[in-house]
């Protein structure tokens, strides 16, 4: 299923828009990916996708975690604190699954737009519906062009290399054990 079959022809509305994290740079600054996420986040959610936002990332090399930062640059664009739920504990892409599906549950959601870089998206969506999250995606461009990633070449090896071991995780069910809170 393509990543916006979802979303082709009516508009079609999700529980919540769930926004990966990304670095956070000194003095809680967002990365240029962690900005491209929550801008594009923001564009959905003020086009009516849906009614709430929950931004998923823990604390990474710099403070504070990535779910804070997030939640404060959305209430700097205007959305409604109350509209906004925070799972600031998750390490990776199927913690921020885990977590986000209890969060979800607990609050009634049974469907989500996830929004993170094209090539993250399907580990991502992969991690999201092993929980059983009914979840399509929105993806955002230059994933690469100030990372870690400094060749073309990295974060699609990455991506893949990271693919297959989550594939092994979640048939093995290791993925389920111990979600953090």
């Amino acid at each position: 299923m393509a990543q916006d079959e979802l979303l082709r022809g009516k508009r079609r509305r999700f529980d919540v828009i769930v926004v990966l994290g990304a670095a956070v740079w000194s003095r809680g600054r967002p990365s240029p990916t962690l900005d491209r996420r929550v801008r594009r986040g923001l564009e959905l959610y003020h086009e009516g996708i849906a009614d709430r936002l929950l931004f998923t990332g823990g604390l990474g090399r710099h403070p504070p975690a990535e779910a804070e930062v997030m939640r404060r640059m959305a209430i700097e664009a205007g959305v409604d604190p109350s509209r906004i739920v925070i799972e600031g504990a998750s390490r990776n892409t199927l913690e921020n699954a885990v977590n986000s599906a209890r969060i979800m549950s607990e609050n009634g959601w049974s469907s989500a737009l996830l929004v993170s870089d094209r090539l993250h998206l399907p580990r991502a969506l992969m991690a999201f519906r092993s929980m059983g999250i009914k979840v399509a995606a929105r993806g955002v461009s230059g994933a690469w062009g100030r990372s870690p990633f400094r060749h073309w070449w990295h974060y699609p090896l990455y991506e893949t290399a990271a693919f297959v071991w989550y594939a092994g995780l979640i048939l093995l069910g290791r993925h389920r054990i111990g979600p953090r809170v």
